[in-house]
């Protein structure tokens, strides 16, 4: 990734030096010219010999001045090939280095202390010490006029809201906006939802450990790989892609209203942007996040998104976009995505690509409409009892993909009464929440939050009131989890702890999509 280091001072031109010309010669004396001590030049007279005196001394004349010429031009030309050739400053050269902190450039660069959220009373007073970032490496400050907040319903597209999605004819479901999350609405949804102080206060100390794991260059890592966590907090993960890493981590920030414009993060939720912003690669297919996994992709495009959608601001607009149209060109002829572009798709992965046109769809972003038509194809290639189940990568009946399909359907146009919908529901309530796997109930909590009925209060006080009594209390691992699962034991700590605190902003994160609440002009 290019780093932005100190302004060099070009290199001096050398400024060319005017050669003296040799002084004129003395007056020849009258048996050479002609001419007289005084210096006046006498009557030529035609008849005693004066022509040919004339003559010489015209010749003499031109000559010198024909020498004069000569060397004229050819300093002009020396002094013409000297600005030429002068090495210049290029708007356009660029240093670039892979291991900050090890060149010897970056060595010379100051260093900045980056003003942290005070966390006093949330992480205690081992985790207080300010990060020490590279000025290389840190995006630029945010000064006070640039921090405007700006209001962030959604803009509306024709995208998601067809009206004849699927099997279902009927009106598609319009909300799930982001304006929940400011902090004048966020409150209410909290207690109408079934959030209280204990939840809130859970993501506060989430949020608190995430921001303190945040590496120097911006980033995050599963695996933490040293600083700045340095192992003082056990359970890593064993993956080490960056994207899908610092993508995941800002989403709860963004989830909690949190932009690089606005909230006290605002500098880690910049400097996690734009490092996503850097690591994109750009190919024909579009901007490229992936590391070897599509996950990175969509979580990765997730979050470019909703700092878009929230902000209104432009930075990250065109990022945003080119990551939407590598989704979009990466996806199976089939419907589905998987690991790799255009691989047949698995349920989990297509998930997070289509939360990640969803989001874009909020941003105003463009999104292809085939695209959405062949995911459908897709979640009908993989549902049983008439689309109240899904299977990973076949029809089955399984909890994880299923409530990942149940999602989908209810953003790309289920309504609430069709029988498939509800039939799935009640399968995700009876089952009820894991005690392991955060993937499913990150999923499943969203279906049973936006259906609402007679299952969410039971769901949600049984999930919120383990995931408070399970949260690390002490040292350098309060305020995060970990459980012991497939997906755990490879995204460890932070992977964990991300998905948490999404799970308890189910109640602002999105605004509801059935029911009163529902905010139709969203979507």
């Amino acid at each position: 990734m290019s780093q932005d280091l100190p302004k060099l001072d070009p290199p001096k031109k050398p400024v060319p030096t005017k050669r003296r010309l040799p002084p004129p010669p003395p007056p020849a004396d009258a048996s050479g010219t002609g001419g007289r001590a005084d210096g006046t030049i006498p009557a030529v007279s035609v008849a005693a010999g004066g022509r040919h005196r004339f003559a010489r001394a015209v010749v003499r004349s031109t000559a010198g001045f024909l020498v004069s010429l000569v060397v004229h031009l050819a300093l002009l030309l020396t002094m013409a090939l000297l600005v030429v050739l002068t090495p210049t400053e290029s708007p356009l050269a660029v240093i670039v280095t892979t291991d900050s902190g090890k060149d010897d450039l970056l060595r010379q660069a100051d260093t900045v202390q980056l003003t942290m959220p005070d966390v006093r009373d949330v992480m205690g007073s081992e985790l207080r010490r300010p990060l020490l970032a590279d000025v290389s490496a840190a995006p630029p400050t945010l000064d006070a006029a640039d921090r405007t907040i700006r209001p962030y319903a959604a803009r509306r597209s024709d995208v998601f809201d067809s009206t004849d999605s699927m099997r279902v004819p009927n009106r598609a479901p319009r909300g799930g906006g982001f304006e929940g999350r400011r902090p004048d609405r966020r409150g209410a949804l909290v207690a109408d939802g079934g959030g209280n102080a204990a939840s809130e206060s859970a993501v506060a100390l989430a949020l608190a450990w995430l921001a303190a794991h945040q590496r120097r260059d911006g980033s995050w890592r599963f695996d933490f790989d040293g600083e700045p966590c340095n192992d003082q907090c056990g359970n890593p993960g064993t993956v080490g892609a960056t994207n899908a890493a610092t993508g995941l981590a800002l989403l709860p920030f963004l989830g909690a209203g949190h932009t690089h414009m606005e909230g006290e993060y605002r500098d880690v939720v910049h400097r996690g942007l734009y490092y996503l912003k850097d690591a994109m690669v750009m190919t024909p297919d579009g901007g490229d996040l992936h590391q070897q996994t599509m996950y990175a992709q969509g979580i990765a495009t997730i979050a470019l998104c909703e700092a878009v959608a929230m902000s209104d601001d432009e930075t990250f607009r065109v990022a945003a976009q080119r990551a939407v149209d590598f989704i979009a060109n990466a996806q199976h002829s089939k419907g589905g995505w998987r690991y790799l572009p255009r691989h047949p798709g698995d349920t989990t992965v297509f998930g997070w690509q289509m939360m990640a046109l969803k989001s874009a769809h909020m941003a105003g972003l463009d999104v292809p409409s085939p695209t959405l038509s062949l995911a459908e194809r897709f979640l009908d290639s993989v549902q049983s009892g008439d689309g109240a189940y899904y299977g990973y990568m076949t029809p089955d009946e399984s909890p994880g993909p299923t409530a990942i399909g149940l999602l989908i359907r209810m953003y790309t146009g289920w309504r609430r009464d069709v029988t498939p919908l509800s039939k799935g529901v009640a399968y995700l309530a009876k089952k009820g929440p894991s005690e392991s796997d955060m993937y499913y109930n990150y999923y499943a909590t969203q279906v049973l939050h936006h259906y609402g009925g007679e299952a969410w209060p039971k769901w949600n006080e049984q999930l919120r009131d383990y995931l408070i009594r399970t949260q690390a209390a002490a040292g350098h691992e309060r305020g995060s989890w970990f459980f012991v699962d497939k997906h755990g034991s490879r995204g460890g700590r932070l992977y964990t702890t991300a998905m948490c605190a999404m799970i308890l902003e189910v109640y602002y994160r999105h605004m509801p999509l059935y029911g009163r609440s529902a905010v139709e002009e969203n979507m």
